[in-house]
């Protein structure tokens, strides 16, 4: 079955060959993920790092970021594998908007490569892909946390369940508002569902931190369900101050 699949992976190569996820450009025989222009201009996240949010800091000397330190959130930690800034910020709209489902693999496997080890010692129970409301599904077609969850848990071993978290209101796009507004957008936006659960650590999936706001409301609605550590992981993270 492994032989049978590496054969129709290497048939899907010639026939749909593999994109930059950052311009889009059909990648050299040379090239593995990522084109050799875009290679350079990529800004992974790097230490000294907030102990909370795992942005990037420049006072090493301080153990939390501006924001972490002015707004308490909920969840234990986050990681992430790269800063949103350009081209990532625009791999991620890809990603999102226009249908770059093939790139959920790349992503994962940049997010293990930075914190693979940091997820094994938490160990978390269980992925948790932060939703969507149904009607940007049925619009988009996908979830893009879901599909990087279940990349992640493919590489992990870790579960994915996506039934712990509902999406009762369609709120507007985050980027629209200030981290106030954006606080009060999804303050009431996800609740837990009725499914009973023995977790008790849970790590959320989402493609952009930025305040917090999406990740604390979520990690509200799984402590409403008796979870007792939330954890997250992103593809980017952004200032949000």
């Amino acid at each position: 079955m492994t032989r049978l699949t590496d054969t129709l992976n290497t048939a899907l190569k010639y026939i749909y060959p593999p994109s930059c996820p950052y311009c889009g450009e059909v990648l050299e025989a040379s090239e593995t993920d990522v084109c050799a222009a875009c290679k350079p201009r990529l800004s992974y996240v790097k230490e000294p790092t907030c102990f909370k949010c795992g942005c990037e800091i420049e006072d090493g000397t301080e153990e939390l970021c501006a924001d972490c330190r002015r707004v308490e959130h909920g969840f234990v930690r986050g990681f992430s594998a790269f800063n949103y800034v350009d081209p990532a910020d625009k791999a991620c709209a890809a990603f999102k908007y226009r249908n770059g489902r093939e790139y959920a693999a790349y992503f994962a496997g940049e997010i293990i490569k930075k914190h693979g080890k940091h997820i094994k010692e938490i160990a978390p129970e269980v992925l948790v892909p932060v939703p969507i409301h149904k009607r940007k599904l049925n619009k988009r077609g996908y979830n893009q946390a879901e599909l990087l969850a279940r990349e992640l848990s493919r590489i992990t071993g870790i579960p994915v369940d996506t039934e712990l978290i509902i999406r009762k209101v369609n709120t507007p796009p985050q980027k629209k508002y200030d981290p106030v507004k954006r606080a009060n957008n999804v303050k009431t936006a996800f609740i837990s569902s009725e499914k009973i659960v023995q977790y008790k650590s849970a790590m959320l999936v989402d493609d952009i931190y930025t305040t917090g706001a999406t990740i604390d409301a979520c990690t509200a609605a799984l402590k409403g369900m008796g979870i007792e550590k939330t954890y997250f992981v992103s593809i980017c993270i952004g200032k949000g101050y």
